[in-house]
């Protein structure tokens, strides 16, 4: 079984979020990276230079580091993140992992492919950078999470640059397209409707496993979430 994972933020997070995942997962013997994407706090860098390349040149940077291949989990956003380093780089990652992520189309895709209607980025056109108030994101992101886990994460968000919500991610059917892909979905999803997810899912995935929870799993239900990332690391051979 890949005991590497790397695990990547999604839009107003930083590697931080994942502070209740990871010591679960390395009591199972993971080897676990949480790496902070260029433009968020902790990796400071102007939001004209940030765009969706440089993130998946900042995943690539970090798996390259692993002792060998990685098990690849992009949150939300950082599904379009991991299919961009899966395409330059397939040979560093074993599989990739959409947790409730946006997921690009093989060819050229925009978040809007991925995207719910009401959640499109269009509107920031305008701004470098946009923030999230905490009451906002209590409701959107951390709905099934404690009162005291909701206040802990709020105050972690980051303003998040616009640049990558609007540019186009390219990928092969040759790169990204012969990487094995799996996805967990959350139920009570309000950022990624389940019932959306399903019906646009734009790739074909080995597995599709369902979590009873909100948007944020890794928050508020991290033991399901490590159970669904053991299977997936376990089925087969990797």
């Amino acid at each position: 079984m890949n005991k590497n994972i790397i695990l990547v933020h999604g839009a107003f997070h930083t590697g931080d979020c994942w502070f209740m995942l990871k010591p679960l997962l390395e009591e199972r013997g993971f080897t676990v990276r949480t790496p902070t994407l260029r433009g968020q706090q902790g990796n400071p860098c102007h939001p004209l230079l940030v765009t969706m390349g440089g993130y998946a040149r900042d995943i690539v940077a970090c798996a390259r580091e692993m002792d060998g291949p990685s098990l690849l989990l992009g949150h939300s956003l950082a599904g379009f993140a991991i299919s961009l380093a899966a395409e330059k780089q397939q040979t560093l990652f074993t599989r990739l992992i959409y947790l409730t992520a946006a997921v690009p189309k093989l060819g050229s895709s925009s978040l809007r492919d991925a995207a719910p209607p009401d959640k499109s980025p269009s509107d920031m056109k305008i701004r470098l950078t946009a923030s999230i108030p905490p009451e906002v994101a209590k409701a959107e992101f951390y709905n099934c999470c404690t009162k005291d886990v909701q206040e802990e994460a709020a105050a972690m968000l980051s303003p998040q640059p616009i640049l990558p919500l609007l540019g186009k991610v390219r990928s092969t059917a040759a790169n990204l397209g012969t990487v094995e892909k799996h996805s967990i979905l959350c139920s009570q999803d309000r950022m990624m409707p389940i019932d959306y997810a399903l019906a646009n899912a734009n790739q074909k995935f080995h597995s599709v496993q369902t979590l009873d929870t909100d948007h944020s799993p890794f928050l508020s239900q991290p033991p399901a979430l490590v159970e669904a990332i053991e299977r997936i690391a376990a089925a087969g051979s990797i």
